[in-house]
């Protein structure tokens, strides 16, 4: 009975312990212009498990997507969907739990509950949040952080597939 008490308790506390998403990807995307192009696109993203809403702006050329809880859900899934719409996927501003790491003498933001690890600009990250980052990583601490950041689209370099994220502000969660 104690033991299975104990697994119990394991098991409960996995989905805490495990948290790591994209809670909000507001994507950039080129080309369109009309809202047969964007009802095109929301349906697609509709269709993701985790998806919790989507708002299309032909204003500002940009998908708002919100995530569900628990969600295993990557950037670039949003990413194949746009370019099967025809259309050229951008920047986005990402809102994100994960861990910090050094990883290669770069400071790494990881999206462990998508397998996702973004490098640190340290040149377009905010000072502050940056160090405070790099502290987090140089002691090797097991927080989990909230952040906010503009992911670039990879320039296809071959070898370095690593994508880069300029981090505009970071909380611990809790």
């Amino acid at each position: 009975m104690r033991k299975i008490n104990m697994s119990l308790v394991v098991l409960l506390a996995l989905p805490t312990l495990g948290r790591a998403e994209y809670t909000r990807i507001e994507l950039k995307i080129h080309g369109m212009d009309c809202a047969i192009c964007a009802h095109g696109i929301r349906v697609a993203v509709q269709k993701v498990d985790g998806v919790e809403s989507v708002e299309l702006s032909l204003e500002r050329a940009e998908a708002d997507i919100r995530l569900r809880p628990g969600n295993r859900v990557s950037l670039d899934q949003f990413r194949r969907i746009v370019k099967a719409n025809g259309f050229e996927p951008r920047h986005a501003t990402v809102t994100a739990m994960g861990s910090v790491r050094e990883v290669g003498g770069r400071l790494s933001f990881e999206v462990s509950g998508v397998a996702t690890a973004l490098i640190i600009s340290p040149d377009k990250s905010t000072p502050e949040t940056y160090k405070q980052l790099k502290s987090a990583a140089a002691s090797k601490s097991a927080a989990v952080f909230e952040i906010v950041g503009t992911v670039e689209p990879t320039a296809g370099k071959k070898g370095d597939d690593l994508e880069t994220v300029a981090i505009a502000s970071a909380r611990t969660s809790q």
